[in-house]
């Protein structure tokens, strides 16, 4: 009785001083490096989000993948949109409806650079065919087949502001 006692008064003691933190290490803590484009980040703040609705209603629209830089513009590539919208619902539209694209924050602009991008390019992708959409006025018209579309979105500043997002969303056009 007096073995098992000692035995788990020494095992306490392994145990505590084990997992005590050393002294010596007090108040020094690993700084992690940040890579410069995290950094660039940082200091702009993230890109702007996009609503794209109809009258009938709107759809999720993720930020894709984004990067600012100071001196040359980024050269990012985007993840298919099939991939990343794979478990939301598209956008259910009408053969030729209009579909209003809009920038938007709920924070406080860093910069009024961010929310007026210098180009927009906008991909529709239906099965393995890729076609440019043209944008009037923040608005596109819906394709005239019956059918499920992806879009790719991408907005890029060239001005004082150098950087690219890109964003992804659906449509459903249903007769």
């Amino acid at each position: 009785m007096k073995k098992s006692f000692v035995l788990l008064f020494i095992m306490i003691g392994v145990i505590l001083v084990g997992c005590a933190e050393n002294p010596a290490l007090i108040g020094i803590k690993e700084k992690i490096p940040e890579s410069p484009e995290s950094e660039e980040t940082q200091i702009v703040g993230k890109p702007p989000g996009v609503d794209v609705y109809t009258i009938d209603g709107s759809t999720y629209v993720p930020l894709d993948v984004y990067c600012w830089k100071e001196e040359s513009l980024c050269s990012l590539e985007p993840n298919p949109p099939e991939e990343q919208l794979y478990n939301f619902p598209p956008l259910q539209v009408r053969p030729g409806q209009g579909i209003t694209l809009l920038l938007s924050t709920d924070e406080i602009p860093e910069s009024d650079h961010i929310y007026y991008p210098d180009h927009m390019e906008l991909i529709q992708i239906k099965l393995d065919e890729r076609k440019e959409v043209e944008i009037n006025n923040g608005e596109i018209i819906a394709p005239k087949e019956s059918g499920r579309y992806y879009y790719s979105l991408k907005l890029q500043w060239d001005g004082e502001l150098k950087g690219q997002a890109y964003y992804v969303f659906s449509v459903n056009v249903a007769q």
